[in-house]
């Protein structure tokens, strides 16, 4: 089962999970253009995830962005995940300081 990980991520995410064995691949998350979120890309990727894989999503202060998603996106995001029969695995280092 794939894990697919925000681009950008924290730095040892990507070693963490190749550690434990798993099959590492990246979504779409942050467009340095505009400093925002790529949320039509993130939509897209996790659209062509196979059904069931491993999401990490960090529930708040994306690090390295410090870009979230809105309310709005969450819940589009959170039916999106239900859809495709993903599994979330939350990054939640830095609750209470966004």
């Amino acid at each position: 089962v794939p894990i697919y990980i925000p681009s950008p991520t924290w730095g040892n995410h990507i070693a963490i999970f190749k550690e434990a064995g798993m099959d590492v691949r990246r979504y779409r998350y942050y467009d340095s253009k505009t400093n925002r979120l790529d949320y039509d890309g993130l939509i897209e990727d996790l659209k062509d995830a196979p059904e069931g894989s491993v999401i990490l999503l960090h529930a708040c202060a994306h690090n390295p962005t410090g870009c979230d998603p809105t309310m709005d996106q969450w819940k589009a995001i959170s039916d999106l995940i239900k859809t495709k029969s993903h599994h979330v695995f939350f990054d939640s280092a830095y609750q209470g300081f966004a």
